[in-house]
């Protein structure tokens, strides 16, 4: 199976990302746009952040697990490197959703081109969005209703 490695800004928490992702999207909610905006790495300041979902099985820190802090915003907890306040992964604080991770697609080493399977297929809380963005990809107003959302299209 392929594996994807990956690293904060800082090179401090390293993770393993196994297979493939099950999605990748583009979010414009205001806890992402935070995190992101705190980070040290300036290509992150871009007004939304990508992440690819993983199975919580199928994610692993490797390195710096002592780096990592957490915080909590709305439904979520964020973890990102304590140092350069990368974001690692967002997982939700319901049990019941926490089968599944959105991890910083930025910190995640990939090849030029990047593989189709690291395309972002939507946005998502595109509501809230700070930036326009015409790509044709879909722009939902929250969430997906698979993602626990409305499934409102913008």
């Amino acid at each position: 199976m392929i594996s994807y490695q990956g690293e904060c800004y800082c090179q401090k928490v390293t993770f393993t990302c196994e297979g493939e992702p099950l999605f990748t999207q583009i979010c414009h909610c205001e806890k992402c746009r935070e995190v992101a905006a705190s980070s040290s790495r300036k290509t992150d300041h871009v007004g939304y952040a990508y992440t690819a979902a993983y199975l919580t099985n199928h994610f692993t820190i490797d390195k710096g697990e002592n780096a990592i802090q957490a915080i909590t915003r709305n439904n979520a907890k964020l973890l990102l490197c304590a140092i350069c306040h990368s974001l690692i992964y967002g997982i939700s604080l319901d049990p019941s959703k926490q089968g599944g991770i959105g991890v910083n697609v930025n910190n995640i080493k990939l090849d030029d081109p990047i593989p189709d399977s690291f395309k972002p297929v939507r946005h998502v809380w595109y509501a809230n969005h700070i930036i326009e963005i015409n790509d044709n990809l879909p722009k939902f107003k929250d969430a997906p209703k698979e993602q626990f959302g409305s499934g409102e299209l913008l």
